[in-house]
């Protein structure tokens, strides 16, 4: 971890490292059910965030140059999906062939498909990767596959603004998930705050 570096060729910022060694920490903890467990009540936190929202308000801009709380959750199911698919690879004990699953990975799908329906596809997406994790156990080997993760940290600069620090790591399956986790959960507090910003109706 010392050796990493980010995108743009600056150290790791502390928010960084923190990210990885929680990573790196709760995966060697928690047991494959654990993980699955906690993947569960986080995509349940979305879900019910974004059952409060309705068709109009999903498609507001609230805060100029931020995306619509559709456009978000449409980029969760894309991710989501992604994710599974790696994590199948390294569960299978295999590297995964694709590219890395980029951070802002939308579909479009966000500015015209009907509400209903991308809710529908964020539960189904969810359900896929937990139907995944039912399977996975706790056989480990320092040889495991790795999987060339983007990762994405929020710095906090001296100005008091907080900017996004882009890194590459390479995950096996343990970390991988608890980072889909993470972002989960991210994404949960951007809905929140986004609903929080709309206008009264």
């Amino acid at each position: 971890m010392a050796d990493m570096t980010a995108v743009d060729g600056s150290a790791l910022a502390p928010e960084s490292l923190k990210m990885m060694h929680y990573l790196t920490i709760r995966a060697a903890e928690l047991s494959a059910a654990a993980i699955c467990e906690r993947i569960r009540a986080a995509a349940a936190e979305l879900e019910t965030c974004v059952a409060a929202v309705d068709e109009q308000q999903a498609r507001i801009h609230p805060v100029p140059g931020k995306w619509t709380i559709a456009e978000v959750v449409d980029h969760i199911s894309q991710t989501q999906v992604r994710a599974t698919e790696e994590l199948r690879h390294l569960l299978a004990g295999r590297r995964p062939p694709l590219p890395p699953v980029y951070e802002a990975l939308r579909s479009g799908a966000g500015d015209w498909a009907p509400w209903d329906q991308l809710r529908a596809e964020l539960h189904d997406a969810n359900g896929t990767m937990l139907e995944l994790l039912e399977t996975a156990d706790d056989r480990s080997s320092a040889a495991a596959p790795t999987v060339r993760t983007v990762m994405v940290a929020l710095r906090h600069l001296e100005d008091g603004r907080t900017t996004p620090q882009i890194f590459f790591a390479e995950l096996r399956w343990k970390e991988y998930a608890l980072l889909q986790r993470l972002h989960l959960l991210d994404h949960r507090t951007q809905v929140k705050n986004l609903r929080a910003a709309l206008p009264p109706l």
